[in-house]
């Protein structure tokens, strides 16, 4: 008898996407940069935007809206509210592949199977829960000392100049800098603080959300990448863009450059995320440079330093077929330990940026290829 992974197995791209026509009542499909096609949210949670992405390459769906993962079956679950047996059936009748079948539905097979697939997917959601960020009121900014330049952010590179671009401001009773976040259409979304009171760093509450009147302003830094409004045309121009881990790091390009030649954004963390890579695609750059902060204190081939290269090419693999990647890697102790590439300097970034390491794919003759 058929099984669920048979059954996926044997559904193309195209069978999905004739299945979900049919859901959504409308033959309407979009798609994003890299062909994965789109669907509206009425099939998911009878939402009416298109934010339900459908991923071959995994066979599975997910829901921006929702933050939700699921495959055909649990699709077809959610929208007509029935158990996975039922969800099984309709869609093996739905593509006539009963005669693929040797004998009758197994109840207890099918729900084996989903039991499997449903420890995947619990394992799975917590990397892809993602919320969709809300834009805010631009009043809230007007709590904090307007457009500062706290000497601190001086010290490390960032001329005022930049901090005024950026929309930096300061709440100098709570020793908090003030970052205002925007989604890439310049909406805010979210206001980040980086404290300076040493009992909140040592407490490992460095960076945080901000709070005005009670409310804590937080978003999904998930979907978003730091920077990316501000200079989205120079990356797009350019084709190349640097992916640093704080927000400083962006300015402290900017710095170095001139804030209409920065090429750089943040994802404010130490993972790099599928939306967040999206992002960077839909503006059609050919290479991705990574530069995380400095984490191994070991040199070229040293184990930590080749566990660390592990770590960067798990989070940046998923890039490969799709675009060149390249990493920063100080084998030479250039910087300190957990500095980021751009934390001493433009001569020191230079040095990093130009002995970076060029990942590769290989062709189908175990060849090194890169993308053109």
């Amino acid at each position: 008898m058929l099984d669920s992974k048979q059954v996926k197995s044997m559904l193309s791209t195209n069978d999905i996407v004739k299945l979900c026509c049919h859901l959504q009542e409308d033959d309407t499909v979009l798609y994003d940069a890299q062909g994965h096609p789109i669907f509206c949210t009425s099939i998911c949670h009878h939402g009416d935007s298109y934010k339900l992405y459908y991923y071959p390459e995994t066979g599975m769906f997910h829901c921006y809206t929702c933050s939700d993962s699921f495959d055909i079956f649990g699709l077809v679950q959610k929208f007509k509210e029935i158990e996975f047996k039922d969800a099984f059936k309709f869609v093996v009748d739905f593509f006539d592949l009963r005669g693929f079948d040797t004998g009758e539905n197994d109840d207890e097979n099918l729900t084996d199977d989903w039991n499997i697939f449903q420890l995947m997917k619990d394992y799975e959601t917590p990397i892809n829960n993602y919320e969709e960020n809300i834009p805010i009121p631009e009043n809230l900014l007007e709590y904090f000392y307007p457009l500062a330049a706290p000497v601190e952010w001086q010290k490390d590179g960032i001329t005022p100049e930049v901090m005024r671009t950026f929309g930096i401001r300061v709440d100098s009773a709570l020793s908090h800098i003030i970052i205002p976040h925007r989604n890439v259409d310049g909406k805010l979304i979210g206001i980040r603080r980086r404290s300076y009171n040493p009992i909140e760093v040592e407490a490992g509450k460095k960076y945080m959300p901000v709070i005005v009147q009670g409310d804590i302003y937080r978003h999904s830094l998930g979907t978003n990448l730091y920077g990316l409004y501000e200079n989205k045309h120079i990356i797009h121009d350019t084709q190349k863009v640097l992916v640093a881990e704080s927000e400083k790091s962006v300015l402290q390009l900017a710095s170095m450059y001139g804030t209409n030649q920065c090429w750089a954004v943040a994802t404010c963390g130490s993972s790099f995320t599928q939306p967040q890579m999206n992002l960077l695609l839909n503006l059609g750059v050919s290479e991705i440079i990574l530069g995380f902060d400095h984490e191994f204190t070991g040199g070229k081939g040293s184990p930590d330093a080749e566990e660390y290269e592990k770590k960067l090419l798990k989070i940046v693999s998923p890039l490969l077929p799709y675009v060149n990647v390249s990493v920063i890697m100080d084998y030479e102790g250039l910087t300190n330990y957990k500095d980021s590439p751009t934390d001493c300097g433009r001569d020191i970034f230079e040095q990093l940026y130009h002995q970076r390491v060029r990942l590769y794919t290989y062709d189908e003759h175990g060849k090194k290829t890169r993308k053109k």
